[in-house]
């Protein structure tokens, strides 16, 4: 199985959630590292067999589960 790596931004206002909550998540369709982090955004090199939309898609259904996924307003998109 070809493994894709997609680097994925998250902009978010208390990007210290996010970005702690995904630093080294790993789970059975993703595994995220952080390679770069700045005031209100961070960006994450995400190894998946997913598609691109499809691990967006994944990452926010994963964070909507934690106590500040409904809370939160954040933007994450692929960086080509």
């Amino acid at each position: 199985m070809m493994m894709n790596e997609i680097y994925v931004e998250i902009s978010c206002g208390q990007i210290k959630f996010i970005r702690e909550f995904f630093k080294e998540y790993e789970d059975e369709s993703v595994s995220v590292k952080l390679t770069k982090s700045e005031k209100i955004k961070s960006v994450f090199l995400v190894t998946t067999n997913l598609s691109s939309d499809d691990t967006v898609r994944h990452l926010k259904n994963v964070f909507k589960e934690t106590p500040h996924g409904t809370a939160l307003h954040y933007a994450m998109r692929v960086l080509e």
